[in-house]
């Protein structure tokens, strides 16, 4: 690729390839990034299962089931994308045609633990991965690895008890300074079994040392030496792996195996600890290797899960890579190239997620634009910042609780699960935004937490095709845990979103004067107070909780699309961002557009 089509910030991530640099790493030069690495933005403290109609926002009678996040097999993703340390290792990302269609990962709900994995000796998760991940509440992890071609690394290490501490803490500092949360060992080279010992105590030091030192911390072993320093995948949690698996914090499965391998691998675990059932990853290769996967990778998932296992699901980034040789034999399009990717990707995602739990966003404020993290332009409430192609995962958004609807599947389409699409045409802030054109149902878009004792403001960004025959709302869902009852929410300018749900409000939209009236009693918004801003209309609501008992939350964030009968089929809306916020119950009297709610 010539530099012309290409530009890029000269600061870059890399791994660290020798023992030297790894015990070095402190006397290096300021880590140029340890101060732009985002927190961990905090998700929903029990998870959910939204069963096989998770896309659809429901009001039923029926009970919210909650799962504590502990009690419920665990999800690893670990990306292997054709070696990593990409477009991704670009501290500020790229610029340049066709440069913002790239693999993006975006189906975070799911996700527990996010692995950056290469064959470099010590992989160091990229800012952009990390920034991504901590944006969406999930932890990520380093790798440490040691191939067979480079054996004498791991003879290295353990040349003496004392050096193998200075590697240990080295690897502390590294994450530490990083930020990340823990490592995955891979040490797929053999060892003398005299130091198989050595070894053991090397992973039980790190694991004890990251648990010192970086709260919420976890090292998982992957299964491939085994304790008489041999390389032999078991595919199962056995006597061969069981010192390294008791040294950590989980075992990384290998990918043959087989229901009787799970079976005994319950049974080792019932019968030596019962209370480490779900430290147990096992892997499923998306590519396919030793088992049933590609865009089949729910059915091994399904066994899995029937075990009550975690999982750890390698290389992702196939729904990518498979991709690439049919899009330069046809030569196609970055656009094509895209909507092909979100297509193959988004369907992949939807046969897993009715095996899945998810957690949503739970601390306000609340902001979401929707964007990727790359377009063919950059905006800032809808105005052009930059024409310029990019690609930035840091600069990806809080995502959906749930995966889209395939973009080429949802023009033909017409049944009440058809959801949106990603929208790169347009954006209010980034380079996309989520385009909607069927009607029918309430759609979900969070599943979330969010107490109402101190009232909300509510507001969204959209557009629309034709806004006389085309009208967005945003749905809430209000739940009483003690009741197991719940309250429709319709923010919207008119009444045809209103349904026959017995328990069901409609907010009243603040006129321009009392948005403004928001500003001066202390409110902040990442959206302007305004009805409008550069062709985007923008709708505030007031949610007062003054009548309501203090264990109403608001659960589920949807929208809902009308169309009026001369409305075209091809017409849409597009939802540019949405925020939700505290409210300022002191001062609420002053507000008298608010929205009462009462059950």
């Amino acid at each position: 690729m010539s530099s012309m089509s290409l530009r890029a910030d000269t600061q870059m991530c890399q791994p660290i390839v020798t023992l030297r640099a790894l015990l070095d790493f402190d006397k290096a030069p300021p880590h140029p990034w340890k101060n732009l690495v985002e927190p961990i933005a905090p998700r929903t403290g029990r998870s959910r299962h939204l069963g096989d109609r998770y896309q659809v926002l429901e009001f039923g009678d029926d009970p919210i089931a909650y799962v504590e996040n502990a009690a419920r097999p665990q999800v690893l993703l670990c990306h292997d994308f054709k070696g990593n340390y990409l477009n991704d290792r670009y501290i500020n990302g790229v610029r340049g045609a066709g440069q913002w269609v790239d693999y993006r990962f975006y189906n975070w709900a799911a996700i527990d633990i996010f692995c950056y994995f290469s064959h470099n000796f010590v992989t160091v998760p990229t800012l952009q991965w990390l920034n991504c991940a901590h944006r969406n509440g999930v932890k990520v992890i380093g790798t440490l690895i040691v191939e067979q071609p480079k054996a004498q690394l791991l003879r290295d290490i353990l040349q003496s008890e004392e050096f193998m501490e200075r590697v240990v803490e080295a690897l502390v500092r590294v994450s530490k300074v990083c930020q990340f949360h823990g490592w995955l060992l891979n040490i797929e080279c053999s060892l003398a079994q005299e130091k198989v010992e050595l070894l053991r105590q090397f992973v039980q030091r790190l694991t004890e040392r990251c648990h010192a030192e970086i709260p919420g911390s976890l090292v998982i072993w992957y299964d491939a030496l085994t304790r008489t320093g041999r390389v032999d995948w078991q595919n199962e949690l056995n006597s061969a792996n069981d010192q390294f698996f008791h040294a950590c914090d989980g075992i990384f499965l290998n990918y043959a195996w087989n229901r009787q391998k799970l079976e005994r691998t319950e049974n080792y675990v019932r019968n030596y600890c019962p209370e480490r059932h779900r430290d147990v990853y096992v892997g499923i290769d998306v590519f396919g290797r030793s088992q049933r996967a590609q865009m089949d990778t729910h059915a091994p998932l399904e066994q899995v899960m029937g075990f009550g296992f975690s999982v750890a699901l390698f290389a992702p980034g196939w729904t990518y890579e498979s991709l690439e040789e049919t899009a330069a034999r046809e030569q196609l399009e970055p656009d094509d190239r895209n909507v092909q990717f979100l297509q193959m990707n988004d369907r992949f995602w939807n046969r897993l997620w009715r095996h899945l739990h998810v957690r949503g966003p739970a601390q306000l404020p609340f902001y979401s634009s929707f964007c990727l993290g790359s377009g063919k332009f950059y905006n800032r409430l809808g105005k052009t910042q930059s024409a310029e192609c990019w690609f930035n995962l840091a600069k990806q958004n809080f995502q959906p609780t749930i995966p889209y609807t395939p973009p080429l599947e949802y023009e033909t389409r017409s049944d009440p699960l058809s959801h949106w699409t990603h929208h790169f045409d347009g954006a209010l802030d980034g380079g996309s935004c989520l385009k909607l054109r069927n009607g029918d149902h309430d759609k979900r878009l969070f599943a979330c937490d969010f107490p109402c004792a101190d009232d909300l403001i509510v507001c969204y960004a959209y557009r629309r095709s034709d806004p006389a025959t085309v009208d967005l709302a945003l749905v809430l869902k209000a739940y009483c845990g003690q009741r197991h009852d719940c309250l429709r929410i319709v923010c919207a300018d008119a009444d045809c979103h209103v349904s026959d749900h017995r328990n069901e409000m409609r907010a009243i939209p603040l006129d321009k004067e009392q948005s403004l009236q928001l500003l001066k009693l202390g409110a902040t918004s990442q959206l302007p107070l305004a009805d409008t801003v550069n062709g985007w209309d923008i709708r505030y609501y007031y949610l007062s909780a003054e009548i309501l008992p203090p264990c109403i939350r608001i659960v589920d964030i949807g929208i809902k699309l009308h169309k009026e009968p001369e409305a075209r089929p091809a017409d849409y809306a597009l939802l540019g961002a949405i925020h939700l916020q505290a409210g300022l119950p002191t001062h609420r009297d002053n507000l008298p557009q608010r929205t009462i709610l009462s059950f």
